[in-house]
């Protein structure tokens, strides 16, 4: 079993958690430690270069193959500028291979968080090598004028979360038939009874694609697992047939008086349930989808449009 250990954000990404009211479940083990950058830095990089935005990636788990790549972009005032309105283009460098030329470039499409939080903006990619790369974003502004800004990440060989592509996991998750066993397993407090009728290595048995999404309504240290739970109960609704959907509390809970509340260890954290290690969550809200033969063919890390839903769905149908 690959165990996750709590995470104390770090770096630019605990930026970005600031801004977002974010905080891990766990962390990411790499398999590589980055690239270090040649003696100067790479030639029109931070921090030998200014810009006038910030992009500040959101996504905890970056690795070479397919990746979605959420990205908040701020000022240097620190002001959130995400709007549905303003288009934003990703380029992205191999910043070893060629700090001069993009592998890849791509429009950006704006992703709603919460009521009172600022979007972000997201893109399907691919990196082709781990180590250290270069994200570039330029908006085009109502005038036609374009802003950018640019910040060095790191691209791991693999991550803790199953790859595109690869086999789930088996990892044992709770189910009940009726409200009170539902109440006593879920925080939701509008739970979708068909969430919790199958166990996930049931699922897995049963050789149907299914949807396995871990989120805590009532403890969720993003603040997106809520919304992101709703938004997949609403786009489950004409997927039942052809689809199973599990949703599972990432952190252990117990039920006194009516109520769930979470085990905590002596620090006050929240304790991760086997099935958060076994998938190896750094994070939460996390959802996956599983094709009939047992294989991940999407992936969401923290809140999904319901777009990007329909189509991992149609892709297993």
């Amino acid at each position: 079993m690959r165990s996750v250990a709590l995470l104390r954000p770090v770096s630019l990404v605990a930026i970005a958690c600031i801004a977002l009211a974010c905080q891990a479940v766990g962390q990411a083990v790499p398999t590589r430690t980055p690239a270090q950058p040649p003696a100067g830095g790479y030639p029109g990089w931070p921090p030998n270069a200014a810009s006038d935005l910030i992009p500040i990636p959101v996504s905890t788990e970056l690795v070479v193959g397919p990746n979605r790549l959420l990205v908040n972009l701020v000022t240097q005032k620190n002001e959130q500028i995400a709007t549905p309105t303003l288009p934003v283009e990703f380029r992205l460098y191999n910043l070893a291979a060629d700090p001069a030329k993009p592998k890849v470039d791509t429009p950006a499409s704006f992703l709603p968080t919460i009521s009172g939080r600022p979007g972000l903006y997201r893109a399907n990619v691919a990196f082709d090598a781990a180590g250290d790369w270069g994200l570039e974003t330029i908006t085009t502004e109502q005038d036609g004028s374009h802003r950018s800004g640019r910040m060095i990440f790191s691209v791991l060989d693999t991550g803790s979360t199953p790859a595109i592509g690869d086999a789930a996991p088996s990892a044992a998750t709770p189910t009940a038939t009726s409200a009170d066993e539902i109440a006593r397993i879920s925080t939701d407090t509008d739970p979708d009874p068909d969430f919790y009728k199958v166990s996930e290595p049931d699922a897995l048995a049963q050789h149907k694609p299914f949807v396995i999404v871990f989120a805590t309504p009532a403890f969720c240290r993003t603040a997106m697992c809520g919304p992101t739970l709703d938004i997949i109960k609403s786009a489950a609704a004409g997927y039942k047939d052809k689809l199973t959907f599990i949703h599972v509390e990432p952190y252990k809970l117990s039920y006194s008086n009516g109520q769930l509340q979470p085990v905590l260890t002596e620090d006050n954290l929240p304790i991760p349930v086997d099935a958060t290690n076994i998938w190896g969550l750094p994070t939460e809200p996390y959802t996956f989808v599983v094709d009939s033969s047992g294989k991940v063919t999407a992936k969401f890390e923290g809140i999904v449009a319901p777009e990007e839903l329909r189509a991992a769905f149609d892709a297993d149908k």
